[in-house]
């Protein structure tokens, strides 16, 4: 029965848990509020994904989903002060009768045009989640009969109906809630096209002292890696992006209490394949290469306008921009498909948006420079700062390092793994396509995967980034000049 394969561990407390630090941190976000200082003014964002389906589901199609939903122990747990414990101030409480409870989880929502969806959609991503209950919950979203339809560009990919399920960061990581999508598909199960790495463990140094050749390399890599954790630990205090149309370095970076998700037109994964193998590089590298090459386009876009206007623009011409990107770590996760948790952190990438680069060169400078990521310890000491900050100095501190750290970059960037195939959901109800999406205190990029094509999602403030959608359209141009050029070896894969 699913309820013994999603039972906890033998001598596992049944009614209250112990959090993370990390899970501990997005659960203070939550419940106050803010992960931020009050000078970003920026609420607790859930993360929300959008299913688009082709009937309106019922209450007991939503019941039959949310069901599954609570078999999980966070995701039927809410979250509850533990004045108990100093380093731990918040644990999971279970709901013993979630069972009774499922349909306060959810709202019903009618629009009566593609500008009221917009609107609701956009409204969804920052309405608080209900903390007296677990962190989740689902809008159903309607279109009134006979109503107007008229598409906008960047908006929904289909008409509704749309189901919108929300869920707080502080359940789990991408990773994890991989587990939850895949256990809430009615049918065929095991359908998402996602592969857990396993690390090599091999003696570095002693490989490299075997072999006389190999010892500058060996000096380049400790190099690099001290440099890394260096340059990790003084990203909060360290210099701002600058200044661009997509990242305003002019002002104090706050929350302007406006968001717009932007839907852009989705990529075949096939041709993101095509392209990894003839240049032996990753899909997270071509997605990364063509981002960096659209922003600079949007970059002349956005300044040609201004000057046709006679507004100053004063965009860098040699941008530095960088991508706060959310780095899991794989060790130690158990097999356990009913296991959530938050172990992952932030890394800085800087993008290849140099102005005369073409889109192979980007490519080559993106796939160096994630190598490079992979390879060295910057995630950990992130992670270690993080631990630092909370664990010795103390929760305002931590608030405060994490603002300074987001607040330098550009943006965040997300890669969210999808389902292979066509799934179906809510009393099995097929899934036409899916956007995930989630706003932050800068602007936002996240892209994902279903069913064969890559989605591609951005939430940005529309007021100091208009016209958002050219993003997803030039990355759309860049990809294709990508499958165009010929390809060469960049690397080993």
């Amino acid at each position: 029965m699913v309820q013994k394969k999603y039972a906890p561990a033998e001598g596992t407390p049944t009614h209250t848990r112990r959090m993370s630090l990390m899970s501990e941190t997005l659960a203070r976000g939550a419940l106050t509020g803010t992960a931020f200082p009050p000078v970003a003014t920026c609420p607790d964002f859930p993360l929300a994904t959008f299913f688009y389906l082709d009937q309106v589901p019922s209450d007991a199609d939503l019941t039959h989903t949310m069901r599954k939903i609570a078999d999980f122990a966070r995701l039927k747990s809410r979250v509850v002060p533990d004045t108990s414990r100093k380093k731990h101030n918040y644990v999971w409480e279970e709901v013993v009768d979630i069972e009774q409870t499922l349909m306060q989880h959810v709202t019903r929502t009618e629009v009566g045009s593609e500008t009221e969806l917009r609107e609701a959609m956009d409204n969804l991503l920052v309405a608080p989640l209900e903390t007296t209950r677990p962190l989740w919950d689902v809008c159903v979203l309607t279109l009134k009969a006979d109503a107007p339809w008229t598409p906008s560009k960047g908006g929904p990919k289909k008409k509704p109906p749309i189901v919108c399920v929300r869920v707080s960061h502080a359940v789990g990581d991408g990773l994890s809630l991989v587990n939850v999508m895949n256990h809430l598909t009615d049918g065929e199960s095991g359908v998402l096209e996602f592969k857990r790495r396993v690390p090599t463990r091999t003696n570095c140094v002693m490989s490299y002292m075997t072999n006389p050749v190999k010892i500058l390399d060996l000096f380049v890599w400790l190099f690099n890696c001290v440099y890394a954790v260096l340059a990790a630990i003084a990203t909060p205090v360290g210099k701002r992006d600058s200044h661009t149309a997509f990242y305003d370095a002019k002002e104090v970076v706050a929350f302007s209490g406006n968001r717009k998700m932007i839907t852009c037109d989705g990529f075949l994964l096939s041709d993101l394949r095509e392209i990894k193998n003839k240049f032996t590089c990753t899909i997270n590298d071509v997605v990364c290469a063509c981002l960096a090459g659209a922003l600079r386009r949007y970059d002349e876009t956005i300044a040609a306008r201004n000057t046709a206007s006679q507004k100053k623009s004063n965009f860098s011409k040699n941008p530095y921009t960088r991508a706060a990107i959310a780095v899991p770590f794989v060790d130690g996760r158990p097999k356990d498909p009913a296991f959530l948790c938050n172990n992952w952190t932030f890394v800085s990438l800087v993008l290849a948006s140099g102005p005369s680069l073409t889109i192979v060169e980007r490519l080559r400078l993106t796939k160096k420079r994630c190598d490079l990521m992979k390879t060295t310890p910057a995630a950990h000491a992130v992670s270690a700062l993080n631990v630092v900050a909370a664990g010795l100095l103390g929760p305002a501190f931590q608030s405060q390092t994490i603002y300074d750290f987001m607040s330098k970059h550009t943006m965040v960037f997300t890669n969210v793994p999808g389902p292979a195939k066509q799934i179906k959901l809510f009393g099995g109800k097929p899934v036409r396509d899916m956007t995930f999406a989630v706003s932050n205190l800068i602007n936002q990029v996240s892209v994902m995967s279903y069913a064969g094509q890559m989605g591609f999602s951005l939430v940005v403030d529309p007021n100091k980034t208009p016209d958002a959608h050219l993003v997803g359209t030039y990355f759309g141009e860049e990809l294709r000049a990508l499958m165009g050029a010929d390809g060469e070896r960049l690397g080993t894969k």
